[in-house]
């Protein structure tokens, strides 16, 4: 526990120890945020090799974006932090060889994005765009926005494909469970003979798939079809492509349909680990075509932002980065209320954990939004609008705190919400890039809750 903890603690104590960045500079010497600028920052090793600087530029012509290079080095770092500093970015793009963006390097970009203004949360959505070669990265960050329209998840039953045109699904509980559902027709179940491998195989490589989540065991190397039994696995090569693995270790499937635009490991560990060139999350991008990918750098534990960015995500409103933004805040606040030591520990551990791969900017959404709120901030007016009944737990529940958030697209006048009755809410956050409300309870569709926001006065 300890040592996963410790992960990227040499760089991240060097970004908070070091008083050349952050003595008198304040928020009344910090100029306001731009909502739209974007930085690309490549590491040097990547920024010396010809095809992935093309991938930075192609990111600054797409983003009208500056590009700065660093070294992944603890003065390096804290000289990017600086000009992040000044810049106050909407987004951060960081341009990484697989090499370089490993576990250290994903704790101590979560902690930078928390370090550019003075408050404890994330003043930035940023990603880290890596792959097996710099074409699968290009190939990536030029890609148009898109709908999801297809998925296909390892957690099946027969309503598991009800939100999706088609796509499919295996079981984690038993290898002879699957089902298919075409576009226009119905979710069928069709017959395994007990190789889910195969199955699997058959159903990437004939159906074009745009989303892909997945649970079970997994490792850099692998991931176990069917929990804790083996009944099959899919497996990269030392060149990056992807097989599905029958439980004799010989037989193999190979996955040729490059049509993936989305992955969440949401509930496994280490697949989103980069620890070499070629590995599970570079395996994707290169063999499946997968553009955004999500997972643990770590085991698995508590699974905090794992299930919670798949379901931000999935409730169509926001992309994966806003979606690993926010629910990475929930966390930010959830973990400074009172809990229980093991679900101290289990925030703690999760909180900086789960990388998100891809350009941060780039919008690939559900078709419908089933966020049980809109809110709407208009200057220092703000409204809640509950669209279906829904009942959130207090900033005490750990696990249970679902508190109502949004981006926002401008700067608000203040730093404090108030009630109608001019009240401060108690745990609310303002922040220059969201707002958080708690709103525990019972809600019903239709209910409405307004706010003002303003500056605490003294």
């Amino acid at each position: 526990m300890k040592t996963q903890l410790a992960y990227g603690a040499a760089l991240m104590l060097a970004l908070t120890g070091t008083p050349a960045f952050c003595a008198n500079e304040g928020k009344a010497t910090t100029p306001p945020p731009s909502y739209e600028k974007y930085v690309v920052a490549i590491n040097e090793e990547a920024a010396g090799d010809a095809g992935w600087m093309k991938v930075a530029n192609a990111l600054k012509k797409k983003h009208n974006a500056e590009v700065f290079t660093f070294k992944c080095e603890n003065e390096s770092l804290i000289e990017l932090l600086k000009k992040l500093r000044a810049q106050r970015p909407k987004y951060v793009c960081f341009v990484m060889n697989p090499e370089k963006a490993g576990r250290a390097f994903i704790a101590a970009a979560y902690h930078m994005m928390r370090l550019i203004d003075d408050d404890e949360y994330g003043d930035a959505i940023w990603g880290v765009v890596t792959g097996y070669c710099a074409e699968d990265a290009l190939k990536a960050v030029t890609a148009s926005p898109g709908t999801i329209r297809s998925g296909a998840t390892s957690m099946g039953g027969q309503k598991s494909l009800d939100d999706y045109e088609s796509g499919f699904a295996s079981s984690e509980t038993s290898e002879n469970d699957f089902w298919m559902k075409r576009k226009g027709g119905e979710t069928e179940k069709i017959p395994t003979d007990g190789s889910p491998a195969k199955t699997l195989a058959m159903a990437f490589n004939t159906m074009p798939i745009d989303y892909f989540v997945t649970s079970g065991h997994a490792r850099e190397r692998n991931w176990q079809i069917v929990y804790n039994k083996n009944k099959g696995s899919l497996v990269h090569t030392k060149d990056a492509q992807l097989n599905f693995l029958e439980p004799d270790g010989k037989t193999r499937y190979a996955l040729t349909n490059a049509s993936l635009r989305v992955y969440i490991g949401a509930g496994n560990c280490l697949i989103g680990h980069v620890d070499a060139r070629a590995c599970m999350a570079t395996a994707w991008m290169h063999a499946a075509g997968t553009e955004q990918f999500a997972g643990y750098t770590v085991p698995s534990w508590y699974g905090f932002m794992g299930w919670g960015v798949k379901g931000v995500f999935e409730q169509g409103r926001y992309s994966l980065a806003e979606a690993r933004f926010l629910e990475n805040e929930r966390l930010n606040w959830v973990r400074g209320k009172k809990h229980s030591a093991m679900d101290t520990k289990g925030l703690e551990y999760d909180r900086d954990t789960f990388a998100v791969y891809g350009d941060p900017a780039q919008r690939i959404t559900f078709p419908n939004d089933t966020t049980p709120y809109n809110i709407k901030v208009r200057g220092a007016d703000v409204e809640v609008e509950f669209t279906r009944e829904c009942k959130f737990a207090d900033a005490s529940d750990a696990r249970g705190a679902h508190p109502v958030m949004a981006l926002l697209d401008a700067l608000p006048p203040g730093d404090t919400l108030f009630d109608k009755d001019g009240k401060e809410v108690k745990d609310a956050v303002v922040t220059e890039r969201f707002i958080l409300i708690p709103a525990p309870g019972q809600h019903k569709p239709g209910e409405k809750l307004t706010y003002k926001i303003s500056r605490k006065t003294p």
